[in-house]
Order: C-alpha cells, then sequence, then structure tokens
C-alpha cells in the first residue's frame, strides 16, 4: 500500500494522529507521526534555537533513515509549511502533498505575519509566562474542538509551540510545486480566512484536487474516520498515477 508521514501542526505532537494512523495502518499502509523537535514526547529538547530548519531536518531525517520513498506527506496546520520545505528538498520522493488546513508557505514570509494583530499580541503576552521563547497552548475551543474527551486529551498533551518556528522566514523555492498530486482539506467549520484562502487558491488550479470536511480546525481529534476515508482515497488515486 502506501507509506504515510503525517505532519503535526503547532502545539501538537505525534501523537494527535493516534486515531487516524490507527485506521491507516488497519488499512494496509505504512504510517508515520514524528514529534517535531521540543513537542509532544520530544518537549524535553526544546530550545532557543529551534526554529523551521530545526523542524524540517527532522522529517528529513525521519525519511532518510527510515529509507522512505513514494511518500505521501500530510501536513496539518503549521505542518503545512514543514511539509512543504520537506518537499522542497526531495521532490522526487514524494507521490502526493495533504495540507489538512495546512498552511500553504510563503517565500519570505513568516507565519507570524498571518496572524491577527490582537493575537500576535496576545500570544506574546503568553510566551513571556514562559520567558518569552515559547507560546503556550490555547484553550482546544480554538480549534473547534467541544467533546469533551478530546477537550481534555488535548488539555492534557498539548505543548508550548516554539516562538522561532513562527518568526522564521521560509526559504522556498519551486521544487515542491512539482509533486505530481496536490490536494487540500478544507476543515468547512473553521471561519479562519487563512486557511479558506489557501482552499480557494488550491481550487483554481488544475495539479490541484480539494476536498471539504464539515468539522473544526482539528479534523484529525474530531472527524478521523472520515479524514482517514480522505487520505485513503488519495492514496489510491497517488498510485493510479
Amino acid at each position: 500500500m502506501s507509506t504515510f508521514v503525517l505532519i503535526h501542526g503547532g502545539w501538537h505532537g505525534g501523537w494527535c494522529w493516534r486515531k487516524v494512523a490507527k485506521n491507516l495502518r488497519t488499512a494496509g499502509h505504512e504510517v508515520f507521526a514524528p514529534s517535531l523537535t521540543g513537542m509532544g514526547e520530544r518537549e524535553h529538547l526544546w530550545t532557543p534555537e529551534v526554529g523551521l530548519s530545526t523542524h524540517t531536518q527532522d522529517v528529513l531525517n525521519l525519511i532518510h533513515f527510515e529509507e522512505l520513498s513514494q511518500i505521501i506527506l500530510v501536513g496539518h496546520s503549521y505542518g503545512g509549511t514543514i511539509m512543504t520545505l520537506v518537499a522542497d528538498q526531495i521532490a522526487v520522493q514524494i507521490d502526493a502533498l495533504v495540507y489538512v488546513d495546512g498552511v500553504i508557505p510563503e517565500e519570505g514570509v513568516s507565519g507570524w505575519m498571518a496572524f491577527p494583530e490582537q493575537r500576535r499580541s496576545d500570544m506574546l503576552a503568553d510566551a513571556k509566562k514562559l520567558g518569552g521563547e515559547r507560546i503556550p497552548s490555547p484553550d482546544p475551543s480554538i480549534w473547534g474542538v467541544t467533546e469533551a474527551q478530546d477537550v481534555a486529551w488535548l488539555r492534557a498533551l498539548c505543548s508550548p509551540h516554539p516562538l522561532k518556528t513562527m518568526l522564521d522566514v521560509p526559504q522556498l523555492g519551486q521544487a515542491w510545486t512539482r509533486v505530481r498530486s496536490k490536494h487540500y482539506i478544507l476543515a468547512g467549520m473553521n471561519n479562519n480566512p487563512r486557511f479558506r484562502t489557501h482552499f480557494n487558491s488550491a481550487q483554481s488550479q488544475a495539479d490541484w484536487t480539494t476536498e471539504v470536511i464539515d468539522g473544526g480546525h482539528d479534523l484529525m481529534v474530531t472527524h478521523p474516520n472520515e479524514l482517514s476515508n480522505a487520505l485513503d482515497r488519495v492514496a489510491r488515486s497517488a498510485r493510479e498515477h
């Protein structure tokens, strides 16, 4: 079957893919869900120097040492940035890119600039509580998570996010655009215009496919079956090509 590398978003870790990874493995796929440096079970490895290049290298190293090829990269939210930076370096090893309400980075534009001014101010104020270099996790309700069990899970396991990754300016070429299959999954109940803009842009390009899952931003938590089915369809389509 296919090889998936699932890249989590801000404040999360590889653990957030648990339900989706189980479904994909049951369907016969090989699945890797790394936690990026300073997050998840690797929270203790954080230093103020952890930035975009660190997280990009995390995934590149996984792919190298596991000797992976013909990969389907999946990036949720901030993970879309890391996925794109990875694909820009090893596009020939990637069969498909799947953005799950994910960020499509712009060359020379930091992720920080995409946040509204008030949100940036609030995050900096919160970061001061941790020494100014990491941003504490917001309440899971911001991601459309409302079920008590899921809320408790995220509150227990989300970790502070390294501020430097948001301030870093991505160095990005065009190699990633040559990955033959690119798919955007929009969380239909997430009202963040950033992701709607990415979705609309993807819809307008002939080499992209798109779909909407009617849930909040954290689809892998709240809609794991629908998301797993969508990823399985992408895998089947990629094999056909």
